[in-house]
C-alpha cells in the first residue's frame, strides 16, 4: 500500500504563491536565511525554495498537521529545512528559532490570529533579525482605519463574526508597534485581490528594557 500523502493544499497559497515569489525575488540574495512564520500546509515553502535553490528556507507552524504537511511539501528540497513550532502568541518565542536570520515573512496570519500577535511577531522580528534586515507581511489591511475596497470590509466583518478576536490590521498600529521592537515600516507593495505586502525594516540596536 502507498505511503499516506500528507501534504495538504491551500486554494489561497495556490493562488497567491507566484504573486509573493516576485516580490522576493526583487529583495533575493544569495545565501538568505529566512524564516516564514504560520507557514501553513507549507505550499508557500516549496514554491520559493525551489524557485530559489541559493536561499535557505524556514518554515514554522504551531499546528503539528501543519508542520506534517510542510514536512510533506519540501521533500527532496535540500534548502527547505524541517518545520519548526513557534507561536508567536508565547512568551519570548523566538528562543525556539534559529537566529540571526536575513529575512522574515508572514503570510496571512495576522487577520486570523488576536491583535496580541502583532507585538509578539514584530518583538521576535527586532531580536532575530539583523539590523537592515526585512519583515514581509502579506495579507488584507486597513489603510488610517479605512478599507481600499468594499470587499475587504465585508471579509473583515465575516472573520470578527467568526472570532471576536480576528480581523483586518491597520498599517498604523503595525508601524507603531514595530517601533517598540526596531521595526520600522519601510513602504507597501500592492499585490492582487487587493492585498498588500508591508515592508518593515530592522533599524540600529534594541535596547535593552524593550518590553516583551
Amino acid at each position: 500500500m502507498a505511503d499516506t500523502d500528507e501534504r495538504l493544499h491551500a486554494t489561497a497559497a495556490a493562488r497567491n504563491g507566484e504573486a509573493i515569489l516576485q516580490v522576493l525575488k526583487a529583495m533575493h540574495q544569495p545565501g538568505l536565511r529566512i524564516l516564514e512564520i504560520a507557514s501553513g500546509p507549507g505550499q508557500h515553502a516549496a514554491l520559493f525554495a525551489q524557485a530559489m535553490p541559493d536561499i535557505f528556507w524556514q518554515p514554522s507552524d504551531p499546528d503539528p498537521r501543519m508542520r506534517a504537511s510542510e514536512r510533506a511539501w519540501g521533500e527532496g528540497l535540500e534548502n527547505l529545512a524541517a518545520p519548526l513550532d513557534l507561536n508567536v502568541l508565547e512568551p519570548r518565542w523566538w528562543e525556539a528559532a534559529d537566529n540571526p536570520v536575513d529575512m522574515m515573512l508572514s503570510v496571512n496570519m495576522l487577520h486570523c490570529a488576536p491583535k496580541e500577535a502583532v507585538d509578539g511577531l514584530l518583538a521576535g522580528a527586532g531580536r532575530l533579525l539583523e539590523p537592515g534586515s526585512a519583515l514581509l507581511l502579506y495579507g488584507p489591511f486597513t489603510f488610517n482605519g479605512m478599507h481600499s475596497v468594499d470587499s475587504n470590509k465585508n471579509f473583515d466583518r465575516m472573520l470578527r463574526q467568526q472570532n471576536a478576536q480576528w480581523g483586518v490590521r491597520d498599517l498604523n498600529d503595525i508601524a507603531v508597534a514595530g517601533q517598540k521592537h526596531a521595526m520600522v515600516y519601510e513602504r507597501f507593495v500592492e499585490m492582487p485581490s487587493n492585498n498588500h505586502i508591508l515592508v518593515l525594516r530592522r533599524q540600529g540596536t534594541l535596547q535593552e528594557d524593550t518590553p516583551i
